[in-house]
């Protein structure tokens, strides 16, 4: 079995070098229809749509005043927009919060109110159950407001 591999390697090497490597306008024209991009051409500014069509010699972009029609030369680069995950990022803002609020109330239980602001005559329970509200609380919220979903450039020439 080891020989029949060794025999096969060379050429699977042989089949993967004849392979054409993919132009960057192909990865464009890859996209499918209403994918939302950001255009940039030479001498303006960037042009936000969502794709109508792409052939070999232009990009037909749907914007609010009718279809927007870019030559392919005067492309200078096209970027897709990224996926939010605002769902995604407050579970994990809500873990770390909490798990963070449950530390600090704990550890501020433990020091038995040796520094300013401890709140004295609580139990250790009672200190990790506040600390853990108020983690998962601002936790959530900063997952909530965190930015995400930005511009990812596909071509450029």
């Amino acid at each position: 079995m080891r020989t029949g591999i060794l025999l096969l390697l060379p050429i699977l090497c042989v089949a993967a070098a004849a392979q054409t490597p993919i132009s960057k306008w192909e990865i464009v024209k890859a996209l499918a229809p209403g994918t939302e991009v950001r255009v940039t051409s030479a001498g303006s500014k960037p042009i936000v749509g969502k794709i109508e069509s792409v052939s070999d010699s232009e990009l037909v972009l749907k914007q609010g005043a009718g279809p927007q029609s870019l030559p392919q030369a005067q492309i200078m680069s096209v970027s897709v927009k990224g996926k939010e995950r605002r769902k995604r990022n407050a579970l994990i803002g809500l873990g770390v919060g909490t798990a963070l609020g449950v530390g600090i109330g704990y550890g501020d239980a433990r020091a038995g109110c040796a520094g300013p602001g401890g709140w004295c005559g609580l139990d250790e329970g009672v200190d990790s159950a506040i600390g853990g509200g108020i983690g998962l609380v601002v936790g959530t919220l900063i997952g909530v407001f965190w930015p995400t979903g930005g511009w990812r450039k596909i071509y450029a020439p």
